[in-house]
């Protein structure tokens, strides 16, 4: 690569699938979900970026929440700051991540007042690859602890949720 390529600071969108597993088991109990995301970065420096991402992923219920299907995950939108480890002319590009989100968790099959909203953190880890100066291929796997706040009423109800997402995307750099 040329001293010009080793400079990766820019825009970048890109898109993948995802999937969720459930670290600890809350109300409402549910299976690994798939689903997809976007996302639009900005590295101001070589080594920090900005990113905001969209997530949808879809499950199904288990154990107390079975026969719960149709239970939609959303991460709308997810804001991380991430940190890359090496300069130069690598095309590997190991990155850690930080960040919160605003989550969505719709009701599913069953009207058990399951869905909600609230805010989370998350902690990822990941890699991107790159294919060409303007194209790569990415796989991160993101913790995220989240407060889901199901109804304000008196007495209010709420829960957390802890999924795993493991993630990978195709992405555009210009």
């Amino acid at each position: 690569m040329t001293a010009e390529a080793q400079d990766r600071r820019g825009f970048a969108v890109g898109m993948g699938p995802v999937g969720n597993v459930y670290v600890i088991d809350t109300v409402p109990v549910m299976d690994p979900g798939i689903g997809g995301y976007t996302f639009f970065q900005y590295r101001f420096l070589e080594q920090l970026a900005f990113q905001a991402g969209f997530m949808i992923t879809t499950q199904g219920g288990s154990s107390v929440s079975a026969n719960d299907d149709s239970i939609l995950f959303l991460g709308m939108p997810t804001i991380d700051l991430k940190y890359y480890f090496l300069t130069g002319d690598s095309a590997f590009d190991p990155f850690i991540s930080l960040g919160t989100g605003f989550y969505i968790l719709t009701e599913g099959d069953v009207s058990n007042n399951s869905g909600g909203v609230g805010i989370g953190a998350n902690l990822g880890v990941g890699v991107d690859y790159y294919v060409t100066q303007t194209i790569s291929v990415g796989f991160e796997g993101v913790f995220r602890s989240i407060g889901i706040i199901s109804d304000l009423g008196t007495p209010s109800n709420s829960t957390a949720i802890f999924p795993y997402s493991l993630m990978a995307n195709v992405a555009f750099h210009f």
